[in-house]
């Protein structure tokens, strides 16, 4: 399935929306689902690094997205504004870079050294973090990505109260027995509802793009 969303991307939004859905579904699945998210990433990059420009689009924006290097970024940074401001030139150094990514790791082991690399390099003074060079990347694409990211937020604020608070629970990272245990219900009530929220929202992001 992975592979079918990477090699059918086409540069429409319609493409684009579905490899959306498909890892939002991933990342706020099961282990064996983030597992999936991880390889799909994977394979992104793997076709990014070839000089697919919509695989390293994707990529980019899936980053950006869910946020993916900022663990890495603020266990050396505590300042918000700066890590927001690395967040960006990681991004950046992905698209200058990504023709070093060899595929011998999983992508997002990689893009943890790029993203503690910048962090360390800005916090040293070796990188501007307060004006971004854009460079070779166009303001165009930080635009839709951010874009991007902001639908599925808003997308995620709207879902009915108990599918939207279980699937926010669990974005930030809490089990099916700590949720249940936050929420005060059975853990196959929360499972349900974990469910029928990404029911919802893909329905939502196929509509939103």
């Amino acid at each position: 399935m992975n592979n079918e969303l990477v090699t059918t991307l086409d540069g429409t939004s319609r493409s684009l929306a579905r490899l959306v859905t498909s890892a939002t579904n991933l990342r706020t699945g099961d282990a064996a689902d983030k597992q999936a998210f991880s390889e799909l990433l994977t394979a992104l990059a793997s076709q990014a690094a070839g000089g697919h420009e919509h695989a390293l689009h994707a990529l980019l924006d899936l980053t950006h997205r869910f946020e993916l290097a900022r663990p890495a970024i603020t266990r050396v940074i505590v300042n918000h504004t700066q890590v927001d401001d690395v967040a960006q030139l990681v991004l950046m150094k992905i698209e200058r870079s990504i023709g070093n990514f060899e595929g011998r790791s999983a992508f997002t082991t990689w893009l943890h050294t790029v993203a503690r690399n910048e962090a360390l390099m800005a916090i040293r003074g070796d990188r501007p973090t307060s004006e971004l060079e854009q460079r070779d990347l166009g303001e165009a694409r930080f635009s839709s990505i951010v874009v991007s990211r902001e639908t599925v937020n808003k997308a995620i604020a709207n879902l009915e109260a108990p599918y939207g608070e279980t699937l926010q629970l669990q974005i930030e990272g809490l089990d099916y027995e700590q949720i249940a245990d936050r929420l005060g219900v059975p853990v196959g009530t929360v499972r349900s509802r974990l469910a029928k929220a990404r029911d919802l929202l893909s329905q939502r992001l196929s509509f939103a793009f």
